[in-house]
């Protein structure tokens, strides 16, 4: 190529705006003769596709052609520039970042405008790649104030998906974050987000569950499994059944692959509900216990009172008619017989008793409700029925019984088998 200073490799590698410009200055005819000149040996020396992410089982290749353009060059340039950014940093993608441009690919092979789908084929041959992304964009009118056009994603076997573009003609910086942006909205409509894989799920022995994935419910997952679709990454899968222990499995999902699990379900006995009433029973024949206990303190304590031979000598010189505590409160004996107890201390053993017999009064009977009302709760529990449900109707296997009265008190216990 004379009088241009550029090598036929150097021409092939420069950006759209600067081979438009050189176009202009030496004319369409001329382009066309390099192309046709450099093309086969760009190819056949494998320089056609540059990978900007490695691929690998986590990301799909998916190459970003050179944007076509008849007149808006400079934003055709920054959205390819831009799109190809958006495809570096998308989850689930890796960039084949072609050094062709669409116009040069579509001049080459002579294909027919609109590009059809036998076109498009050759340019995935051509390029070596089983999916990319075209663009044509213009002006949409003389003011040259805005730019549309359309975004297409080809797929070898599955064919087109358009998306339409349109966008201010004043974003032409590829820096320009708003343009970033909007070349990030316009790449998730034309993939459709991430590529997904899928995730195959069963259980042993079929048994039906409820579904969680990363935590969160799914639905129920029937006793012949199913097969959902997840972005690739690693996944927590989880099901929860009753009378059966959560299973929990952690899996990692490849774009367009299918994995299969199947999660082991562990029988659990079902756990056994507490039996209130036979801990409220027990509580309750406790209380009445303690509460006979304190009873029987001040019974015992009241006979020792009266045992005593100081408190006895003093009572044997009392008339039958009077009160010896009395007596002692008020003034004493007049002649205080020989061995009796001193008035203050007949006083004292007094107010003792007195002490003694009200809480005998009090405790007694409190002892004798709550015991009544536990051994009530335990012959009603599942210990009173056998062990089995409280609320059928059995005969009571334990039997409580207290013995209250004066000089007795005791409690009678007795289990049937």
């Amino acid at each position: 190529m004379r009088g241009t200073g550029l090598s036929s490799a150097a021409m092939m590698t420069l950006p759209v705006a600067l081979h438009r410009a050189v176009g202009r200055a030496l004319g369409r005819a001329t382009i066309v003769a390099t192309i046709a000149a450099t093309f086969a040996a760009t190819f056949a020396g494998g320089a056609g596709l540059a990978l900007a992410a490695t691929p690998g089982p986590d990301a799909l290749p998916i190459a970003v052609l050179g944007v076509e353009s008849e007149d808006a060059l400079d934003q055709a340039e920054a959205f390819t520039q831009v799109l190809r950014k958006a495809v570096r940093e998308s989850g689930g993608w890796s960039l084949g970042e072609s050094t062709q441009s669409l116009e040069f690919l579509v001049l080459q092979m002579k294909c027919t405008k609109p590009i059809d789908s036998a076109c498009e084929a050759r340019i995935a041959d051509v390029i070596q790649a089983d999916r990319f992304l075209w663009s044509v964009v213009q002006f949409t009118d003389k003011t040259q104030s805005a730019v549309k056009g359309s975004l297409n994603l080809f797929v070898r076997g599955r064919g087109t998906s358009r998306t339409e573009l349109d966008f201010s003609a004043n974003m032409t910086d590829p820096n320009d974050h708003t343009l970033l942006a909007y070349a990030v909205a316009a790449l998730e409509k034309a993939t459709g987000g991430a590529p997904n894989g899928t995730v195959k799920i069963t259980t042993t022995g079929g048994v039906a569950a409820q579904l969680f994935i990363d935590d969160k419910p799914v639905g129920a997952l029937a006793d012949a499994g199913g097969s959902f679709p997840l972005p690739s990454g690693s996944h927590k899968i989880s099901v929860k059944a009753p009378g059966y222990a959560d299973a929990v499995q952690t899996i990692v999902v490849r774009p367009e692959t299918t994995v299969e699990v199947t999660l082991t379900m562990t029988p659990v006995e079902p756990d056994s509900p507490v039996d209130a009433r036979m801990i409220a029973g027990f509580a309750t024949i406790g209380v009445g216990a303690a509460a006979g206990a304190v009873g029987l303190w001040a019974a015992l304590d009241v006979n020792s009172i009266r045992a005593d031979a100081g408190f006895e000598a003093y009572r044997g010189a009392v008339l039958e008619s009077q009160n010896a505590c009395h007596i002692a409160r008020n003034g004493g004996l007049p002649n205080r017989p020989a061995g009796a107890s001193a008035d203050s201390d007949v006083e004292s053993f007094c107010d003792r008793a007195d002490t003694a017999e009200l809480i005998q009064a009090i405790t007694f009977p409190a002892a004798a409700i709550a015991v009544g009302v536990g051994s009530y709760l335990l012959g009603t529990s599942s210990l009173g029925s056998g062990g089995s449900d409280a609320t059928e109707t059995k005969p009571s296997a334990l039997s409580v019984v207290p013995m209250i009265g004066p000089g007795q008190q005791s409690l009678h216990l007795s289990y049937r088998f």
